[in-house]
């Protein structure tokens, strides 16, 4: 997905069955969706659960009425489409941002490469 075409969503939405494949998916369109801010609707499977906070950064559905219902309350809520935006663009930018993921794989590379030296 083009940064510019997921700016111009209201609403990102991840629907996913829940079986052994899916739960192992790693939720990459709703790092895209919240990363520029999108409120999301998904299944709460695998990765979606991780990072989706049910009513604080989107919203989980698992029946057809709970899709129905969760979309049709951002539609209608501006508000509450920009306050989870923001809420999700936080949770991406805590965990999934350059600069958290630079700072673990800076630790990580100090922590092996002492290893390395108590090896010699």
């Amino acid at each position: 997905m083009e940064v510019d075409d997921v700016k111009s969503f209201d609403i990102g939405i991840m629907p996913l069955s829940d079986d052994l494949w899916t739960r192992g998916k790693c939720a990459l369109k709703i790092v895209q969706y919240q990363a520029v801010g999108i409120p999301v609707v998904c299944s709460p499977v695998g990765a979606n659960r991780e990072i989706v906070k049910h009513g604080n950064n989107g919203l989980w559905a698992t029946t057809h009425d709970e899709w129905v219902r969760h979309l049709s309350l951002l539609i209608e809520s501006p508000t509450l489409r920009k306050k989870m935006g923001v809420a999700g663009r936080k949770i991406i930018t805590e965990r999934y941002s350059v600069q958290a993921v630079g700072e673990r794989i800076v630790r990580l590379m100090k922590d092996l490469t002492a290893g390395m030296e108590t090896v010699q």
